[in-house]
This record gives structure tokens, sequence and C-alpha cells, in this order.
């Protein structure tokens, strides 16, 4: 047996049908939220599906995401959506779907994660304490449970080292043939985050500046997919916009801005080109670092390395 994600997996309408056996109706609901694409918009932008599949048979599955049932709250990633099959029952196979969300929670930095659950006797098997009741989005009644994640020892060692290597697996399948040029005109190919996160365009969107925002959607990318652009180098309101990342005093707003006006007058082929030579022949993280904090002057920045 082994553990596939759903969004970066090759077959999903395979698994999409056998997500649709579940006897449960938490388990049709998600069938009907991935069906219909709705799922990282109910959730999250970084919600993932872990899957333990035997061949081509679906064992158990859950999610996680930012969000789960119980919505708003500040509380986040949630582990949801838990089911096993039947006749897979009883050999606590669920346990290596959690763990699997657990490490790649663990990797994240996050310090919790989250069970929002009827149940009890059950997620306390595997490490969870009751932490609170809550209501739901249907204003039912929920009792809420956390893991501690980031406490010192044996367990968090191998979640850190698991973690690692299970995230590393979905970034690089988000990121196969997804153009890396970003809505807002950074190059994801060339950030220095760019082993954590997918890219804006990918199904493991983990942007910085995205998750900051409501179900982890960049303001910048909701505003071009409403206009129906590439990105916002397609937009006639580029120079004066200041929505998104372009907010004045946003660290680096000029510089990407800068960056978005030379692929409006250079195209994208160009623009990763240059950012090959700075990367070749300047040492930085972030493009703000050379570019500094005027666009006219980023601009012509940009242009020296054509």
């Amino acid at each position: 047996m082994k553990v596939i994600e759903y969004f970066t997996t090759e077959n999903k309408e395979h698994w999409l049908e056998e997500i649709k056996k579940s006897d449960w109706g938490a388990g049709q609901f998600l069938y009907q939220l991935l069906s219909e694409n709705k799922l990282k918009s109910t959730v999250g932008a970084t919600a993932l599906v872990p899957m333990l599949v035997e061949g081509d048979e679906l064992v158990s599955f859950c999610t996680l995401a930012p969000l789960d049932d119980i919505q708003p709250t500040d509380l986040t990633p949630w582990i949801g959506f838990v089911y096993t099959f039947p006749k897979y029952r009883g050999c606590h196979y669920a346990g290596q779907l959690l763990d699997y969300a657990e490490s790649i929670a663990t990797i994240m930095g996050r310090e919790y994660v989250y069970i929002s659950t009827n149940h009890t006797g059950l997620y306390e098997k595997y490490g969870y304490e009751f932490y609170k009741m809550d209501k739901d989005i249907d204003g039912e009644d929920s009792r809420v449970y956390r893991k501690a994640l980031q406490t010192e020892g044996e367990e968090k060692d191998m979640r850190m080292k698991n973690g690692g290597i299970w995230k590393a697996e979905i970034v690089n399948a988000a990121r196969k043939d997804v153009p890396m040029v970003a809505y807002c005109g950074f190059s994801c190919n060339h950030c220095f985050l760019g082993e954590w996160c997918g890219g804006c365009r990918s199904v493991f969107n983990c942007c910085s500046y995205g998750t900051l925002h409501d179900k982890g959607v960049c303001p910048n990318i909701a505003c071009c997919q409403d206009k129906g652009l590439d990105g916002c180098f397609d937009c006639d309101e580029l120079n004066s916009c200041e929505k998104g990342f372009y907010t004045p005093g946003n660290d680096g707003a000029n510089a990407c801005k800068a960056q978005a006006m030379f692929i409006k007058k250079y195209g994208k082929e160009k623009f990763l080109e240059v950012h090959d030579k700075m990367h070749e022949t300047r040492s930085f993280q972030k493009t703000q670092e050379i570019l500094g904090e005027d666009t006219e002057k980023g601009l012509k920045i940009l242009e020296q390395y054509l």
C-alpha cells in the first residue's frame, strides 16, 4: 500500500470514481466538491486529498486543508473527510493517512492540526486531544480535536523527515508542465520559496502572500480571473493598479510591478531569460533587493540584462 495525492495524481478520473463508491454522506459530498472543482474554493487553495491505495483500489482517504466544516475560524489546518472502506477497517489504515497529513503540516511549520468530529475515543488513539466544542457551518455542535506537531522528539523528527519527502513529491508533481510566470509578475521558478510551493498557477499554490487572504486566494489572481486575463501584465490598468501585491507599502510591490511592466513590454520568454541572467550574476533572495522600490528604475535594471 502507498499514499498518493488526488490533485497531483495522473489518474484523477479513476480515483474520483473510487471516492464515489464510499457509503458515507460526507464522502459523497467530497465527491461532489471534487467533481465540480469546488473543494479548494470551499476549504482553501492549498487543500490536499491524501489517498491510501492498494494497486488500483482505494483503501482510505481524507483531506488536509486550511478549513473544514467549522467556518469561519482562525484555527488551521484541518484534517477532514476521514474514511476507510468497510473491508479494510480494523487495521488502523486511517492512521497512515493521518501521519501523512500531519507530516505535511509539520514541515509547513504548523503548530497544531485540527479535526472536527462527533466521534469519541477514535482520534485519541492517534495522539489527538479534545480541544473545545464549536459550531459547524450547519449550526450543529462539533467536537474539535487537535494534535501538537512541534513538540521536540523522535515523533517530530520522523514527521519532518517524511514530510519533507512527501511535500517535495507534491511540489514536483504540481509544477509539471505548469507555466511559472506568476499572475502578478514574479517568476515562481526563481522564488526563494520555490521548494515549498507549486507555483500560483498550480494545484498546490502555497504562495506566502496568497495564504494571507481568504481561503488562500491572492487578490491579483482573483482579479485576473475575473477579467479573463493571463496576468496583471495584460491589464490596461497595470501602471496605476494598487490591488493585491501592488498595495502601496507592501514589501516588493514596486519591484513586482516593474517585472509585470517588463513582461508587458518584452514578453514572458524574455522575462525568464533575464531572471536566469540576474540569478547567475547576483546573489539575492528577493527581487526588490536588486530592483529597488521605484517601478521605472526597476524596469531599467531589468532591461540591462536583455
